[in-house]
């Protein structure tokens, strides 16, 4: 019988030492696993920042974008516009040559009618 009591107490100090173990294994876990969240909470928060600050980006260059795009149809309605005013005086200078030319043979007989009109020649 002291022999069974004295091997109950053994075990029973046995499974004391491995309830403290376990007790502080426990601890230590937990204390794991709070340091664990606050760095997933961290890199989460890092992330959503990110996030938002790529939004931003990207928000800005889609203005950028609608920017160029308007810049460039205006400068193909301003190429369209200045295409018809070149093509309209070369039109004009060539009507304008043509009829400095059609004066210019006209004004010899011009001057030979006056000539005949203005007494004392």
């Amino acid at each position: 019988m002291k022999e069974k009591v004295a091997m109950l107490r053994e075990d029973n100090r046995k499974l004391q030492q491995e309830q403290i173990f376990l007790q502080e294994s426990c601890e230590e876990t937990k204390r794991l696993c709070e340091e664990a969240l606050e760095k997933i909470g961290d890199l989460l928060t890092k992330q959503q920042q990110e996030h938002q600050r790529l939004e931003e980006h990207l928000q800005f260059l889609l203005k950028q974008k609608e920017l160029v795009t308007q810049q460039r149809d205006l400068a193909v309605k301003l190429q369209h516009h200045f295409t018809e005013s070149q093509t309209r005086f070369e039109h004009l200078q060539h009507e304008l040559e043509q009829t400095t030319a059609q004066e210019e043979s006209l004004l010899p007989m011009e001057l030979l009618q006056l000539e005949r009109y203005v007494p004392g020649k």
